[in-house]
């Protein structure tokens, strides 16, 4: 998909309140990767990233009307997503919290096909002779 400018997600945004469907949707697959990938660093986990991605677009779309175009709207949508965010990493640790007997059980029942192969493209190792 092409990037678009601040003034294309601009004038997307402002369709999209008056109505444009296909402005929304162009608007939300704009911005749906920069959220994931904030998402994901911040959260550490796919499946958490794509709920937090999920819920960060349903607000961007529910408060599109709020943005009044003072900053950037990647800048717009990039707020919204930290306050979300750090209020999901809040409530994150509070139901899951974190210790030594929940990594161990996860290392235990850990399928090796589902843990994704990270080495792809690292250099640095000769094949052996």
């Amino acid at each position: 998909m092409n990037r678009k400018t601040n003034e294309e997600l601009q004038a997307l945004a402002k369709a999209a309140v008056e109505g444009d469907k296909e402005a929304l949707e162009t608007l939300a697959m704009s911005v749906q990767d920069m959220v994931f990938n904030l998402s994901l660093r911040m959260l550490g986990t796919f499946a958490d990233a794509e709920d937090a991605t999920q819920d960060i677009l349903l607000k961007m779309v529910t408060h599109l009307s709020s943005f009044r175009g003072e900053s950037a709207f990647p800048t717009w949508v990039l707020r919204i997503a930290v306050n979300h965010l750090k209020d999901y990493k809040k409530h994150m640790f509070v139901s899951r919290p974190l210790n030594f007997a929940f990594y161990g059980a996860d290392i235990e029942n850990a399928n090796i096909q589902d843990v994704p192969d990270l080495t792809q493209n690292v250099g640095g190792c000769p094949d052996s002779a």
